[in-house]
């Protein structure tokens, strides 16, 4: 391994492995990618360890499980991890930082609106640039993105090594077909009549108002067609990383002095289990991801059948460019190939893990144990614990008891040995002071163990589900009174960087729910996104252990849906959420556009 080597490393957001012909896709989809992991090293039982860009990113950065932030937030006024005001980590090497430090230059070209110079991440670089396409196409096309990463690559400074990260989104939604046409089209479809351009469905818009990523109604033509705009896509961009890689190759025709790491964030369901989207899963289809390294003395022809994780990337890079991890920081994750640039011996793994705010669990070649934090929406609806088998094509959810029972406390015992320490240390260090009011909302709320729910299904149209507490519904995206007359306060807890705070309730006013009108009727009309929210005060309440504790009164929910708690630090004016300004609205616009925000 050349000791000047550069590194580019092409990052495809949303991004399965299975849809890589190298993994076995029979459409011929990335010919492109295929020959750089056939003149390199293919992972090919690779997993991202967790399900979105917030926390997947900065794992693969660190090659730790657990890290901050360090994305630009989401709005204003939005819950505070979107905010960088984490304390981080001292005991953590952020991969762009370590070679920087180590002469590289670190340049940045992302079609991700979050990937802003303005940010923790923009800091660990010495240039970073957002490519701007259409707001309402969500991101910027592979082409444009390929363009300016190309210049920038022609005009980085050959005196010294130069690490340029290029961030694709053409597979994340919206998803606009590049040629008008699928590539791979499903014979006898009429794909119009069902789906939109941008590759949303037409049908059952209802079911999909409240659940943007359902797909329980698509038929198999359907989930076919989905499949085949996502492969086209995938297709589209894998010929203009040809148009990148030629521009390396223009002096450097062998890739000798250039090294080629191509990942993913996460992958992306394509309605296999009736969902069409990443968020919170932990379906294969979103956590199998691509991890392909090549060129700078990469031996070709390698593939690696074992489990990998993303937390491995960083430390692999490292070892390939013969630089330690530097001193007092460490990672979670291992090299998987060695200077030699061949993998290492015994390289993979028996099991893989997943890491988030809200959940933990750990992959092994047969089992998938998922623990959701306890008092939580997901875990009051769900059980704290889930055990699935996994099967070829789906997941299969068992019931705890006699051996599955067993079976899910030694893979909690796994877990804990695995991820308790780190987790630990990651729920102390996560936040600063904020110096702006923040909302959490519902779904990250918890009940104390002792209150009583009832799980019930709300909306026959949907599917969906709410918890009922005595007088209250509580859903994942916020609370009610049902009945007036019940006037218990609703106890929850949320978490909060330690302090006082004035606290208010977020509500959207809704109308009494009439007694000869079913319930799933008002409540598509009541629970309106487009309704704005007013700010009922509830008093002042202080956050300890990273926890703030308090009742909701009944009257604060009569004749209002409340969608979140604002937190007020001392001496932080309501006014520092303003009103978006045109900056701010385009910001909007794409977040809304990628599904990020209503």
């Amino acid at each position: 391994m050349p000791q000047d080597a550069s590194v580019l490393f092409i990052m495809l957001d949303a991004t399965r492995a299975d849809r890589l012909s190298a993994w076995g896709n029979p459409h011929p989809t990335t010919p492109t990618l295929d020959g750089l992991a056939a003149a390199g090293a293919l992972f090919r039982r690779h997993f991202a360890n967790s399900h979105a860009t917030r926390p997947s990113f900065p794992q693969l950065m660190t090659g730790r499980y657990y890290f901050q932030n360090v994305l630009r937030a989401f709005t204003p006024n939005e819950h505070p991890r979107e905010f960088p005001f984490s304390q981080g980590d001292p005991t953590a090497a952020f991969l762009p930082a370590v070679l920087r430090a180590r002469g590289f230059q670190t340049l940045g070209v992302s079609a991700h609106p979050w990937f802003v110079a303005a940010s923790d991440l923009g800091r660990q670089f010495d240039r970073l640039e957002l490519v701007e396409g259409e707001a309402t196409r969500g991101h910027a096309d592979a082409r444009d993105v390929v363009d300016r990463a190309a210049a920038v690559w022609r005009a980085r400074d050959r005196s010294r090594p130069v690490f340029l990260y290029v961030h694709f989104m053409d597979m994340h939604m919206p998803r606009y077909l590049p040629d008008g046409e699928p590539r791979f089209p499903v014979a006898g479809y009429d794909w119009r009549r069902r789906f939109k351009p941008n590759g949303e469905p037409r049908f059952h818009r209802e079911r999909r108002r409240w659940l943007r990523a359902d797909a329980r109604d698509f038929g198999d033509l359907d989930r076919r067609h989905f499949a085949a705009v996502y492969d086209s896509r995938l297709a589209y961009t894998d010929a203009q990383l040809a148009r990148l890689l030629a521009a390396v190759r223009e002096d450097d025709a062998d890739l000798r002095r250039a090294l080629v790491v191509v990942a993913s964030d996460h992958g992306e369901e394509l309605g296999e289990e009736g969902r069409t989207d990443h968020t919170d899963s932990l379906a294969d289809g979103v956590h199998h991801v691509p991890w392909i390294v090549a060129g700078a003395g990469i031996a070709a022809g390698q593939v690696c059948n074992r489990f990998t994780e993303n937390i491995d990337v960083a430390p692999t890079l490292l070892e390939l460019l013969g630089l330690p991890v530097p001193p007092g920081t460490g990672m979670d994750g291992r090299a998987q190939l060695g200077p030699d640039g061949c993998l290492v011996s015994r390289a993979g793994k028996p099991a893989v893990y997943y890491a988030w705010e809200s959940y933990r669990a750990v992959r092994t070649p047969r089992y998938l144990l998922r623990e959701n934090i306890a008092g939580s929406f997901v875990a009051r609806r769900e059980g704290d614990v889930v055990l699935y088998r996994m099967e070829r094509a789906r997941r299969v959810r068992l019931r705890l008891e006699g051996h599955a029972a067993r079976l899910a406390e030694r893979l909690r015992t796994r877990l804990d040995r695995r991820l308790a320490r780190r987790e630990a240390l990651f729920l102390r260090t996560r936040y600063d002071a904020p110096r702006t009011c923040f909302l959490v909302r519902p779904e990250f709320w918890r009940l104390a163990p002792e209150t009583r729910v009832s799980c019930t299904p709300v909306d026959a149209a949907t599917g969906r589900h709410a918890l009922r507490v005595r007088g209250w519904l509580w859903s994942g995206r916020g609370v009610t009174v049902l009945r007036p007359g019940d006037g218990a306060p609703l106890l929850v807890t949320v978490p909060a960087p330690d302090g006082v705070y004035e606290v208010e309730a977020a509500a959207r006013p809704i109308r009494p729910m009439p007694r000869l009108v079913g319930f799933a009727r008002w409540r598509r009309e009541s629970f309106s996104s487009e309704t704005a929210s007013a700010y009922v005060t509830l008093g002042a309440a202080r956050a300890s252990g990273g926890q703030l504790s308090m009742a909701i009164p009944a009257a604060a929910a009569v004749g209002r849906h409340i969608v979140g708690l604002r937190l007020l630090p001392p001496g932080v004016a309501p006014e520092a959420a303003a009103e978006p300004g045109a900056e701010d609205e385009e910001l909007r616009l794409r977040l809304q556009a990628l599904g990020y925000v209503e």
